[in-house]
């Protein structure tokens, strides 16, 4: 028994939720040390710029401290520097909005991966046995996601505000935030790296369909370790692949704290931004929290949705026998 488009989508959200949660303090070390900018003043110059006056509640979400020195050098440091402040409830500021937002997402993708599939086998079916190509994979991979993206977007954007908002504001207050700042267009801040960046699901599911088709030919369903190590290897290139538009997006969806901060006009902006003061090692800050991240989240999704489906055909069987 083969599962419906829904049904696909209830389990890969199912199995995002409970991945994102498991590994939610790395999700968020990551975006504090992705959003942080360095002002191209104090990029050229070292000698220093005036002191602002923060409180203690300020300070964990502040973006640089004195002399032009980013605030948080690494993953341990951030969560060393949220965990002196808050506590270990520190490390799941903004959990409910960001479990809400990857189970969207992923219940979106999921479902429209699962049609753009089937369009494509019914447009062949006069061809016996015939698979898509890897290219095509990932074609079908980066459609589905940029129409997923047209509908998750705004909720996206309302994650990674909450994610940086040092007043622990909640859902609602901020969409009002964002909705009187830029109008209904900016609950869809960072659209155009998002659909560029739709290549990363597509790298992803696309290099996972194809390891599975290679190396696990003959299974219909993959154990669990096989399923994980297939989705950490995929989800490892697509990171590395498009490290530097994350880190663009982050920055782009920011929640803005004063005038201070740098504006970007979009993520070419916010990329030729990031090598004028950061170089290299800018575009890439922020690589081992999402790659461990990624790769965890990616590796435990894959694990849990192919059990989950196997669970959701079993119980769909059951309930046929019941009816009839």
């Amino acid at each position: 028994m083969s599962l419906s488009p829904i049904e696909k989508a209830a389990s890969g959200a199912l199995a995002s939720a409970i991945a994102n949660t498991l590994v939610y303090p790395l999700d968020l070390s990551k975006t504090l040390i992705q959003t942080q900018v360095k002002p191209k003043s104090e990029a050229m110059s070292r000698s220093g710029s005036k002191s602002v006056s923060m409180t203690s509640e300020d300070s964990v979400f502040q973006q640089t401290e004195d002399h032009g020195e980013l605030k948080y050098k690494h993953t341990i440091d951030v969560l060393k520097k949220i965990y002196a402040k808050k506590g270990v409830l520190g490390w799941y500021h903004g959990l409910f909005s960001s479990i809400i937002g990857t189970a969207a997402q992923n219940f979106s993708y999921f479902y429209w991966y699962t049609i753009v599939k089937r369009v494509y086998a019914k447009i062949n079916r006069h061809i016996p046995n015939h698979k898509p190509s890897t290219f095509m994979e990932l074609f079908l991979g980066a459609l589905a996601a940029a129409i997923s993206q047209m509908f998750t977007m705004p909720i996206g954007v309302i994650t990674t505000q909450q994610q940086t908002d040092k007043h622990h504001k909640n859902l609602y207050q901020l969409a009002k935030e964002v909705y009187a700042k830029d109008g209904i267009t900016g609950f869809w801040r960072g659209l155009r790296v998002s659909l560029v960046l739709c290549i990363n699901p597509s790298i992803t599911y696309g290099s996972y369909e194809r390891l599975k088709q290679i190396i696990y030919a003959n299974k219909t369903h993959l154990a669990p370790l096989e399923s994980f190590s297939l989705g950490v290897i995929a989800k490892s290139l697509a990171t590395v692949s498009t490290q530097p538009l994350i880190v663009s997006k982050a920055m782009l969806q920011k929640k803005e704290h004063g005038d201070e901060d740098v504006k970007f006009d979009g993520f070419t902006h916010a990329l030729e931004h990031l090598w004028e003061t950061e170089k290299f090692r800018g575009l890439y800050k922020g690589i081992a929290p999402q790659l461990v991240k990624g790769v965890f989240v990616q590796g435990l999704l894959f694990m849990f949705k192919d059990q989950l489906d196997v669970l959701f055909v079993f119980l769909l069987s059951l309930l046929k026998k019941k009816k009839l």
